[in-house]
């Protein structure tokens, strides 16, 4: 009897081994053909998104479906590691990708209830999941998730299967992978996470949603503190350590994407522009990595100009108010206000803060995260009400003239520990600065703060530049043949337009006239009058010609007499493109951003191959030429360009005349519409003598604008109200409130680097002039300036003054001395007079044409635009 039940239970054995070894074989050969190679484990492609830096590497944005930065396993904490083996696979150095023992438990559940739980899924079945399969739970997955297991252990080292499965794994909130999660979770390096911290990553792995620290802190905390347990249970930490884990509460809270350099516009620009290049998939999944042009220096410079420059204008209108008053702000405990100070966001670096009390001159606040501050009367006392863009109420004796308690504020920290009461601007502004050369931006910032605002002013806001526009018409009427020393009538102007019966009056803002006005002084005044004449002298078809040729586009402007005074629309990005062509001697530069853009492995999918200016290359040029005509072709050996033809910017004005503006412009600065302002501002620009540029204010003040230059860089600021109806306010002109800005950049970005006039080129000379009347000064004439010309334009006329020279010249001397003139005519001079004739004509006198030595007799306008 025990002999048959001993046979019967060996073949009961028997059958069961080869059942179950038939199964596996089973298995396998339906498996196998539908795992994946395990070669691509080696150089696996981790979804990772596009990163934007700017020129000297810092990180400026971030997008992509998902958030990850790959890592070694050098670098992942091993209290990470730790608390992962000891909650989700405490035999993972044991066994060979399968634990046959928690399969067995596995099988016993599938065979009572028909699923297949997850309780056997080690580590690296999990990572062969992650990387290859789906979250189904059918024997088919499970079959090749155990297959692939085993293949990674055979091919792949514990390490190497720990740092897969690191990288690849999701922790909600778009994080996957341990690094991304480290930033999102706790705004931090993962070398820098603590034990806690490592511990609540590891326990939100058990359900994204059921543990997250952010939705559900509560389960997350209990499920953290069982991971704690469990590296205690495992000796991966000893008590105390478990005790002053199991005691630290929880911190995490959603962090964004930590950046380097602030610069959200420009950020988005390139996201679109890689969109639009290679598709959104590669542009969001395959770890692209986009250099910019952005300087990042400068980039924090114009950030912070920006900023001051609008909440200065801004202050100079007066206080609005509170954004809001707390209701039942007296029966509020301290925490439900801090909770509404947590849910009103910081715009710029304007933080809220609640009045908790109000003194005759300063006020107490509940700052964020329960900071109690006190502001002094020295960041109260702006606080005059404002009434109207042009009217402000009186200036404030005490602080209960304005502020309540319970009153919702916004507060600026000055500096360490001073704090001043603020408010957002209404007004807008925009900024870009560009490089001469190769159009090149070095910094853009399209608002005030791109959260509550992301419609772009540098490039998408469309405004009238007002006189901004006036180099480029007076460089037109150059091309005509005027001069900076020709006069043009200052006076009253009317226009008639009989088909629709219209009469058009520009006027001056001051509404002064000074009668004929050199153009040197018309621009550098910024006179409405002479603008006008101007543009009628040289067509206003004309005018349009040569502003569409520097790059203006055309269809935001119309061939009228009022294109003078810039009644077109172009956006800062535009504006400042234009006045790079007078920066760089006369050629046309492209604005770009984009300077490469490469794959997460070093290839290159884009490089910039922006229009450079060669100055050499023209005169090259010119030089083959001469040969081509005076040698034979076989015996040619001429010069190359140093560049590619579809590298060379092209000349579109005159170089002769670009220099001849940009020394004109020089005037604006030193004793122009920009002086008062830099002198109030005690700005160290006055003291250099490369820059140039111009004010610019559209009607009803509604722009404001300034553009300037030296050689190598240029920049434009705007400001505005986004509605286009709302006028900043009487007497804000461009000179007031958008030089500010300009100049804020302009004295940051330059310091420290050395002066560089523009270079005068060849077919420049100067001469000494009359004044008053623009023509060639007579011989001793003691206000005779120097002034610029081509040297195919020099005047021919020469003043008669009443000199010791004057009798040579005109015996008639009862004539007004400042309208008498003749024609040059060297058979009046003796050699010694005409020699000196010839000394007041020159090459290169530039150190005797500054601003300083020009116009000293000019008084300074009372308001001009």
């Amino acid at each position: 009897m025990t002999i048959n039940i001993l046979k019967k239970l060996g073949l009961f054995v028997i059958f069961i081994t080869i059942f179950v070894v038939m199964t596996i074989i089973g298995a396998f050969l339906y498996a196998t053909p539908q795992v994946p190679e395990i070669d691509s484990l080696k150089n696996v492609k981790l979804q990772t998104p596009m990163r934007i830096f700017s020129a000297d590497g810092k990180l400026i944005g971030e997008f992509g479906d998902v958030r990850r930065e790959p890592v070694t396993y050098e670098q992942i904490p091993d209290n990470f590691i730790n608390a992962l083996i000891a909650t989700e696979d405490q035999r993972f150095y044991e066994h060979s990708g399968v634990d046959f023992k928690g399969l067995l438990r596995v099988l016993k559940v599938a065979a009572t209830t028909g699923e297949f739980s997850e309780g056997a899924s080690t580590l690296t079945m999990q990572t062969a999941r992650n990387m290859f399969l789906t979250r189904d739970q059918r024997l088919k997955r499970k079959l090749i998730e155990m297959f692939l297991a085993v293949r990674m252990e055979q091919e792949l080292t514990k390490e190497q299967i720990l740092e897969l499965y690191t990288n690849k794994v999701h922790f909600s909130h778009r994080a996957y992978g341990l690094a991304a999660a480290s930033e999102v979770y706790y705004g931090k390096h993962l070398t820098e996470l603590t034990l806690p911290e490592a511990a609540m990553m590891a326990g939100l792995l058990k359900g994204e949603s059921a543990y997250n620290p952010i939705s559900n802190p509560e389960r997350a905390l209990g499920r953290r503190n069982l991971v704690l347990s469990r590296m205690l249970d495992e000796e991966y930490i000893d008590e105390d350590m478990y005790q002053l884990a199991v005691e630290t509460p929880l911190s995490a809270k959603k962090h964004a994407a930590d950046l380097d350099v602030e610069a959200p516009y420009v950020a988005e620009m390139v996201r679109l522009d890689v969109i639009n290049r290679f598709g959104r998939d590669i542009a969001y999944n395959h770890g692209l990595d986009i250099v910019t042009t952005i300087d990042s220096k400068h980039q924090n410079i114009a950030n912070n100009a920006l900023r001051e420059g609008l909440l200065e204008y801004d202050r100079r209108h007066g206080y609005k108010g509170p954004e809001k008053q707390i209701d039942n702000f007296a029966g509020k405990e301290t925490q439900e206000l801090l909770q509404i100070l947590d849910n009103t966001p910081v715009i710029a670096d304007l933080e809220p803060a609640i009045v908790l009390d109000v003194h005759e001159q300063s006020i107490d606040v509940l700052g964020r995260e329960g900071r109690e501050i006190t502001i002094e009367w020295e960041g109260l006392d702006w606080a005059a009400k404002f009434i109207s863009d042009s009217r402000i109420g009186h200036k404030p004796k005490s602080a209960q003239e304005f502020a309540t308690a319970g009153d919702l504020i916004r507060i600026m920290e000055i500096k360490e520990g001073t704090w001043h009461l603020s408010q957002i601007p209404e007004a807008s502004a925009g900024f870009v600065s560009i490089r001469s050369k190769d159009g090149g931006i070095t910094s853009l910032v399209g608002g005030f703060d791109y959260s509550t605002n992301k419609f772009n002013l540098v490039t998408q806001a469309r405004r009238q530049p007002g006189s901004n526009i006036k180099p480029f018409i007076y460089g037109a009427a150059f091309s005509k043949g005027f001069t900076p020393a020709s006069l043009v009538n200052d006076a009253p102007y009317v226009k008639v337009n009989n088909e629709i019966d219209e009469v058009w009056r520009p006027q001056n803002d001051n509404l002064k006239y000074n009668g004929p006005t050199r153009l040197r002084v018309g621009l550098k005044r910024s006179i409405n009058t002479i603008s006008t004449r101007l543009i009628d002298a040289i067509d206003p078809a004309y005018a349009e010609d040569f502003l569409v040729k520097i790059g203006l586009p055309d269809e935001h402007m119309d061939p009228y007499q009022s294109l003078a005074l810039g009644t077109a629309s172009f956006t800062p990005l535009e504006m400042a493109t234009a006045y790079a062509v007078l920066a760089n001697g006369g050629y046309q530069v492209e604005p770009y951003y984009i300077e490469k853009v490469t794959t997460s492995y070093g290839d290159i999918l884009y490089q910039a191959t922006p229009k450079v200016v060669c100055e050499s290359c023209e005169q090259i040029r010119i030089n083959n030429q001469i040969r081509n005509a005076k040698y034979k072709p076989e015996i040619r050996n001429y010069p190359e360009l140093p560049l590619p033809d579809h590298k060379i910017a092209q000349e579109v004005i005159d170089p002769r005349d670009a220099f001849i503006l940009y020394d004109m412009m020089k005037d604006v600065i030193h004793s122009g519409t920009a002086t008062t302002q830099l002198k109030r501002r005690n700005s160290p620009l006055l003291q250099r003598n490369d820059l140039a540029g111009k004010t610019g204010t559209a009607n009803d003040y509604k722009d404001a604008w300034f553009s300037g230059f030296n050689d190598k860089l240029v920049a434009s600021a705007w400001m505005g109200f986004s509605d286009h109806r709302r006028s900043l306010g009487r007497y804000e002109y461009g000179g007031k409130a958008a030089l500010p800005i300009w100049a804020s950049f302009m004295e940051k970005a330059l310091d420290g680097v050395p002066e560089q006039e523009i270079i005068q080129p060849p077919g420049v000379v100067s001469a000494k002039i009359d004044p008053e009347t623009g023509k060639l000064a007579a011989l001793g004439q003691q206000n005779a300036i120097f002034e610029y010309f081509r040297d195919d334009n020099v005047p021919s006329e020469i003043s008669q003054k009443p000199t010791d020279f004057g009798k040579l010249y005109n015996s008639n001397e009862s004539e007004e001395p400042s309208t008498r003139s003749e024609s040059f005519n060297q058979e009046n001079l003796d050699q010694e007079q005409l020699d000196q004739l010839i000394n007041s004509i020159q090459d290169t006198p530039q150190e005797e044409s500054s601003s300083e030595d020009k116009e000293q007799q000019e008084p300074e306008p009372e308001s001009i635009f």
